[in-house]
């Protein structure tokens, strides 16, 4: 197998280079109609990717950065989007997922940089929850069936991401210290029993929505302008 050499593509390196981040620069800056809070949600997904990569590298203090950077820009895309009526299918989908992505990837990583406090089955139940949730809130926005998050379940989120910004805090400086790992094992049992009970108004109103639904009651599709 020969090798590649950059001079072979006519383009040459930066041509190779701007087709490859063409479609980020589009989406981020050039593309006007996909809306401002749909651009920030694309930023955090690719902010969420690097935070599992430096995480991954036990880079902890960077990860810790990019995380803060990617919840900033998750509470302005939402509040941009209720201030502005630009809610869109796009962002209904995808925001959800970057943070799940974000949350759940971190603490999956976690669990082999501090075994004593995260143990696996709890990563497991939070990630059943997050899918169980996702699954629902995706076949009732098929069948055009509102399914909007609940006190709830933004509360879970922001205690999901102290919890996470604590474990990235104590693993990178306050490791030692006995009192700060008896604090994060006592933050960590609370934040898996809130997302497990958490998700239970959510399986409760889906019941209560998809038997209506097969009755005929709150099917009717009501689309957004953007995408």
């Amino acid at each position: 197998m020969l090798p590649v050499v950059w001079s072979d593509y006519k383009v040459g390196r930066k041509g190779v280079l701007k087709r490859l981040f063409w479609p980020v620069s589009y989406v981020l800056v050039l593309n006007k109609t996909f809306g401002l809070p749909n651009q920030l949600t694309v930023l955090r997904f690719i902010i969420g990717i690097l935070f599992l990569v430096v995480l991954s590298s036990k880079l902890f203090h960077l990860a810790l950065a990019l995380f803060l950077v990617a919840m900033v820009t998750d509470f302005l895309d939402g509040y941009l989007a209720r201030k502005k009526g630009l809610i869109s299918n796009f962002g209904r989908m995808a925001d959800p997922f970057a943070d799940k992505m974000i949350i759940c990837g971190g603490l999956i990583i976690l669990t082999s940089f501090a075994p004593s406090v995260l143990e696996p089955w709890m990563v497991a139940v939070i990630v059943v929850r997050e899918l169980v949730i996702s699954i629902l809130r995706g076949y009732a926005e098929i069948r055009g069936i509102p399914f909007p998050s609940s006190i709830w379940g933004k509360f879970k989120m922001a205690v999901q991401s102290v919890t996470l910004c604590a474990l990235l805090f104590v693993a990178g400086c306050w490791g030692q210290y006995p009192w700060a790992m008896k604090g994060l094992n006592e933050l960590v049992w609370f934040t898996v029993i809130l997302t497990a009970f958490s998700g239970l108004p959510y399986l409760y109103n889906a019941w209560q929505t998809f038997q209506g639904g097969s009755r005929g009651i709150g099917l009717e599709k009501e689309p957004y302008e953007l995408l």
